[in-house]
């Protein structure tokens, strides 16, 4: 086995986040520095162990149509990989809970990971996980253990209180969305950066909430590592059919080769490898990829590898929702941000008429905030208050109030009759002082029935 060395030390001091890069001999190229690591195809996969025993370490429980399947810690810890994708998240880039960071997904470079879940340990030295460590001492926060080629592990000392989000950590709290992203940073080759306010720099603020957005330097650095993306990398933009184990699957997209692509999967039981389906052959000049979705796949993630061994060869990661209720939430119009961030409208549960009922929930209003659900068939995307609203002409305006925390939970159901193939479009808005012109805007949500 190749010899880890804990390769980079996050040091916090005089409540600063500051990082100390301990790299062999970083080779500087304007301001930001190479390791010489890369990651290769089959070193993709990224798993989370939870052990983080802070309780506002796992306290987001609301489900997001971009990262399918996950909560909490893990869920933090996902979107700092969706960070140095090559495209937009989902094609809409929505996700993140800070103004300052509308669009997850901005690498830019013929790198993406794929999300593997959960892992049943933290694994060794190769197996690409994160995990939370007990007292690693001294003023250390977060360390990773390379080099990284061969596999990888990110610890996060757990004698910190680490915050999940999706808003602001808490006081005292550092930010797990932001610190990860900057260690994966160092997993994917980049050392520390002497651009204040980057991802891969020396020093963060806000609890390490700066490192969640790439700056200009973070992207320059990785496409100096992997190439800017490649016009003719495969590239996934839609999924439709019945998203369920044995249902066929059609995939809609550009580049995918005339014959031999391979369609990657979450797996079930968090192995670390992708549940794969070989040998496909592309539709509709090399737009369309039709598939049965494998047994052991799971909700996460969807990629599609053409031949070749670069990283132009693999596409984007597209999230996939699999075995999942009837019907689909999918995200619409961006929100529009207050005081605690851009508040996030999202659902979960069965969208058949006459069911079971469904919810709706809503986080990051102001606390107590009064606020309107307004719901439409269309999507209008109108300007607003310095924002967009999305659901016009509306066909019913529901008051809400969030609690203390700037939560709303919502239970609803679609009435029997012909609604099957119908769809919905709501937007949460909410007075808050702080925003642009008195009042906050959640993101569009879609509401597709069954």
């Amino acid at each position: 086995m190749t010899r880890k060395t804990q390769c980079c030390a996050m040091l916090l001091t005089a409540g600063v986040v500051s990082l100390t890069a301990m790299l062999s001999r970083p080779t500087a190229t304007c301001a930001f520095t190479l390791t010489g690591e890369s990651l290769s195809l089959d070193q993709r996969d990224v798993r989370v162990f939870d052990n983080f025993t802070d309780a506002v370490a796992n306290d987001n429980t609301f489900p997001h149509p971009n990262f399918p399947g996950a909560t909490g810690a893990p869920l933090a810890i996902w979107k700092a990989h969706a960070e140095w994708g090559s495209l937009p998240r989902g094609g809409n880039g929505l996700g993140d809970g800070l103004a300052d960071n509308p669009v997850l997904g901005s690498g830019g470079a013929n790198f993406d990971n794929t999300w593997q879940g959960l892992a049943d340990g933290v694994g060794g030295v190769n197996d690409n996980v994160h995990s939370a460590f007990p007292s690693l001492g001294g003023a250390l926060i977060a360390l990773v253990q390379t080099p990284a080629s061969d596999g990888w592990k990110i610890v996060y000392n757990d004698d910190f209180v680490w915050d999940d989000g999706p808003g602001a950590p808490v006081a005292g709290a550092l930010d797990l969305q932001g610190v990860a992203t900057h260690e994966v940073g160092l997993v994917l080759g980049l050392g520390n950066s002497t651009v204040a306010g980057a991802t891969m720099s020396g020093a963060l603020s806000g609890g390490g909430t700066s490192a969640r957005s790439l700056a200009a330097d973070d992207i320059a650095g990785l496409a100096a590592i992997y190439g800017s993306a490649s016009a003719a990398k495969p590239v996934i933009s839609a999924l439709s059919g019945p998203l369920d184990t044995g249902t066929t699957l059609t995939l809609t997209g550009a580049h995918f080769a005339p014959a031999g692509n391979e369609v990657w999967f979450t797996q079930q039981g968090g192995g670390g490898t992708p549940a794969k389906v070989t040998g496909v052959p592309s539709a509709a000049g090399g737009t369309q990829l039709v598939v049965t979705i494998p047994a052991d796949a799971d909700a996460g993630e969807v990629l599609v590898k053409v031949p070749g061994s670069s990283g132009a060869a693999l596409s984007n990661a597209f999230p996939i929702d699999i075995d999942a209720a009837p019907g689909a939430f999918a995200l619409t119009g961006p929100g529009l941000g207050g005081a605690a961030g851009v508040p996030q409208l999202t659902g979960a549960g069965p969208l058949t008429p006459g069911g079971a009922p469904f919810t709706l929930f809503v986080q990051l209003a102001a606390p107590g905030a009064a606020g309107m659900l307004f719901v439409s068939g269309s999507e209008a995307n109108l300007p607003f208050k310095g924002g967009v609203f999305d659901p016009a002409p509306v066909a019913l305006a529901l008051p809400v109030l969030a609690d203390g925390a700037g939560k709303v939970v919502l239970a609803a159901a679609i009435p029997a009759g012909p609604f099957s193939g119908l769809s919905l479009v709501l937007q949460g808005w909410f007075a808050d002082g702080a925003a642009v012109q008195g009042a906050a805007a959640t993101n569009g949500l879609r509401l597709v029935i069954e």
